[in-house]
């Protein structure tokens, strides 16, 4: 969905409802800013309820620094009002202190930004800001010279407090920057205390051949191709929408991290299209691809041709879901080798090794992630990147990713227990394969 579309009091108790929702604030925490296409900085009032907010408790601010609806603004709202003076093509401004932020700050560290691909794309560059009072005159001045002093910095970490975002896009992208970024550190802390040492990061070559790479020139349905959408087609949208909504809230999809595609027939399929918001997704956010034909003017996902391969190798799949969950995706950025032998239920769902490729190869291996799932598991992991799962149904593919997640955090959880993981043992292993036909 396009937030953008909405007005600006909309807009700021929808982010700030996801913020909350998000578990990125508590009630009481955290200020949002977006500039209007007359001028006006609308801000959200001090206080409040975060999760539970309303358009008419918002505060809009003219040139002249008056609040023009009355209330209380937030204690930063100076800091706000001076990144959208000080930058001007910035349009909005998100702070809160979650978990993974407010972990970084009290080291007074930045986060490492090359974990993944989306997080190393839109926070070129961070800084850190020296410590202030909340609501101080100092802590403004510290965090505007900050963003003043490198043209790149979209975002600061502030010593002992949490972060700012900012963003040339709207409202919206800042909350995908500012809830990719905390994921990041959360991911890069917990593979830290997992593994022993720092986690894999992506190298600046890697990079530039992932984010340079080529797509597909997609053409587009003619319209007679398009004339209509079956029932069939709208109850697929139903499912995509509704699962793209459970694992949003929990915790398997940001805003922004998370595919999934559905086939229809032998050469068709949907996808989510490209820059899709999985935290309230859109029938007009799925695009429909047929053969190298796409329906209407949204691109599909990056990752569409390689969804169309893996469609087109095997006849057996019919849904794919590429995410980065938290717990699983600890087992990408280090060096550890997911074991599927924890409990019985992930080995029957996920069959007998789980392979790692390396980071890029959704792009430059897709025939070899392709001919992978004829006959291994279902699910493979990239390097930094993400957690391929493949189904018969959406609903299998969905399962198959909450099994792996699940079992990840139950074996990182029991690393931070006494004693020693105790795997299931050949003879169980054979036992479940007896018993539920595993071949």
């Amino acid at each position: 969905m396009n937030l953008e579309k909405l007005r600006p009091a909309e807009q700021l108790c929808r982010v700030m409802s996801r913020i909350y929702d998000a578990k990125l604030t508590t009630v009481s925490g955290g200020n949002l800013s977006l500039r209007d296409d007359a001028g006006n900085v609308w801000v959200t009032p001090s206080g409040g309820d975060k999760g539970r907010y309303q358009p008419s408790e918002m505060l809009r601010i003219g040139s002249d620094g008056q609040v023009e609806n009355g209330g209380k603004p937030s204690v930063e709202t100076g800091i706000h009002r001076s990144l959208l003076a000080d930058r001007p093509e910035f349009k909005a401004v998100v702070h809160a202190h979650p978990a993974g932020l407010v972990a970084i700050s009290l080291l007074r560290q930045l986060p490492e930004l090359r974990l993944l691909p989306q997080v190393a794309a839109a926070v070129k560059e961070i800084c850190l800001a020296a410590y202030g009072c909340p609501g101080s005159e100092e802590l403004r001045e510290n965090v505007a010279r900050e963003f003043c002093n490198k043209s790149d910095v979209r975002a600061a970490i502030l010593e002992n407090h949490g972060a700012f975002v900012a963003s040339e896009e709207g409202l919206q992208h800042a909350f995908g920057i500012f809830q990719d970024l905390d994921f990041s550190i959360r991911l890069q802390a917990k593979a830290h205390y997992f593994s022993g040492q720092a986690p894999r990061r992506i190298s600046q070559e890697q990079l530039e051949r992932y984010q340079q790479a080529e797509q597909p020139v997609w053409q587009v349905l003619a319209s007679e191709e398009t004339e209509s959408v079956s029932l069939g087609e709208r109850d697929v949208q139903e499912q995509m929408i509704d699962f793209c909504n459970r694992a949003y809230a929990r915790g398997l999809f940001t805003q922004n991290i998370g595919v999934i595609s559905v086939r229809l027939e032998e050469n068709s399929f949907l996808i989510t299209a490209s820059g899709a918001d999985n935290g309230e997704l859109t029938p007009e956010e799925i695009v429909k691809v047929q053969g190298q034909k796409v329906q209407g003017s949204r691109r599909p996902s990056k990752s569409a041709s390689l969804h169309q391969k893996i469609y087109q190798e095997n006849p057996h799949i019919n849904a794919i879901i590429m995410a980065a969950p938290e717990h699983a995706m600890v087992f990408a950025v280090t060096q550890a080798e997911y074991d599927l032998k924890t409990i019985p239920e992930c080995y029957i769902v996920l069959r007998e090794k789980i392979r790692k490729f390396p980071f890029g190869a959704t792009i430059e291996q897709q025939e070899e992630l392709a001919a992978y799932f004829k006959n291994q598991s279902p699910v493979a992991m990239v390097e930094n990147d993400c957690c391929i799962c493949t189904g018969a149904s959406l609903f299998n593919a969905f399962d198959k990713l909450e099994v792996l997640e699940f079992s990840s955090q139950a074996v990182i959880t029991a690393r931070m227990l006494p004693g020693t993981l105790q795997p299931i043992t050949e003879e169980q292993v054979e036992e479940i394969k007896n018993r539920f036909n595993i071949v």
